[in-house]
């Protein structure tokens, strides 16, 4: 049972350029690049990055005016592009059936590090099991052999344990028939070092038939580890399928099983308005936990019917309704939306306003005040 391992980071980085034209436009263009990357042969415990990239490219060209009668135009038009990749093609040489291993016991599983190789060609993985698969560990200190048998074929391990600490040698055998299944099936693209992975990721021949009888009918060798790797099952799918996503790609899926997105997750966006919505702004929402409360807390303060992708946007800047109430107690009601992130893009905030109102400059323009900042940073 290979343990799934999800990392969703956000990055923001604005760019500034600031040029002395008439026409300052402040061009918000998020893409949200979601890259899932799936790795069992350096580690089987697939490492699957869920990173949307935020890259706000704000080009200010503010004109050199003291008056600053420059009237900026703000264009936000994120573009979400979430098309995870599954790639476990590295291809590192050197025998990955015969190595060293390193086991950690916690509760009821047990971790296991391989390793193999030489200085110029090592490589190492790492998998978590449970417990039960192996009721004859060597305990006391003492040397001896153990093995586990799975469907893709045979691990047999020789070392011993210092309480939950293991070490020792292993040697794995692959079951050829099991892989000559895999390929009689249509799973394609199967390397020389793929049966190890199908046997970590516990791929059996039962869960090959299910995700094509589910109409996964043309997958890599790849989909399918980082499938079973997931525990990706037919009742999933179809609860999917439920809730109106059906075929969905096999990297999407994977994508959304390892951000966690349930039936229960798509209902509470469907019940605050948010309906019938792409898979990728989906995967998009939930890598930055977009939920009820965030959405509903713009609607309290008067933003109705956010899209999806803005949500994205706002969330990715970390724009919050109590960041807007700030402008608003300086007066500024109704900000558009775009400007909102247009504001927060250029570093313009509550506090900043109020310091610029004490030093004299006053505007009830607030894009007025991005080009003050642009300008000027700080005005100190």
């Amino acid at each position: 049972m290979a343990q799934a391992v999800v990392v969703a980071t956000p990055v923001v980085t604005p760019v500034v350029n600031v040029n002395p034209r008439v026409n300052p436009v402040v061009n918000v263009n998020p893409q949200v690049n979601v890259n899932a990357n799936v790795n069992p042969v350096v580690n089987i415990s697939p490492n699957v990055n869920v990173n949307p990239v935020v890259n706000p490219n704000i080009n200010v060209n503010p004109i050199v005016n003291p008056n600053f009668n420059v009237n900026p135009e703000i264009n936000v038009n994120p573009e979400i592009n979430v098309d995870p990749e599954i790639n476990v093609d590295i291809d590192i040489k050197g025998d990955r059936n015969e190595g060293s291993w390193f086991a950690s016991i916690k509760d009821d599983k047990i971790r296991i590090e391989f390793r193999s190789g030489d200085d110029e060609n090592s490589w190492n993985s790492s998998s978590t099991f449970k417990l039960s698969d192996f009721p004859n560990l060597p305990k006391g200190g003492e040397k001896a052999e153990f093995k586990l048998t799975r469907e893709a074929g045979t691990m047999v391990f020789v070392g011993k344990f210092d309480g939950d600490e293991g070490f020792g040698h292993y040697k794995f055998t692959p079951d050829e028939s099991f892989t000559e299944y895999v390929k009689s099936h249509g799973i394609t693209n199967v390397k020389d070092y793929h049966p190890f992975a199908f046997f970590v990721s516990n791929l059996k021949k039962s869960y090959v038939e299910m995700i094509q009888r589910a109409g996964y009918t043309d997958l890599t060798s790849n989909n399918v580890i980082a499938m079973s790797s997931m525990d990706i099952e037919e009742t999933y799918i179809n609860s999917l399928k439920s809730v109106g996503y059906s075929n969905i790609p096999a990297h999407n899926l994977i994508a959304m099983k390892s951000l966690g997105i349930t039936p229960e997750y798509i209902k509470g966006l469907s019940q605050i308005g948010y309906k019938d919505i792409p898979v990728h702004n989906l995967i998009a929402m939930k890598s930055m936990n977009i939920d009820g409360a965030y959405v509903k807390g713009f609607d309290d303060i008067g933003y109705k019917d956010i899209p999806a992708h803005t949500a994205v946007s706002l969330k990715s800047l970390n724009i919050t309704p109590e960041y807007v109430n700030g402008f608003k107690k300086l007066g500024f009601t109704d900000i558009p939306l775009n400007q909102l992130t247009g504001l927060k893009s250029t570093g313009v905030t509550p506090e900043y306003v109020a310091s610029m109102q004490e030093k004299g400059f006053k505007s009830d323009n607030l894009r007025k005040y991005m080009q003050l900042k642009n300008s000027f940073g700080d005005g100190k």
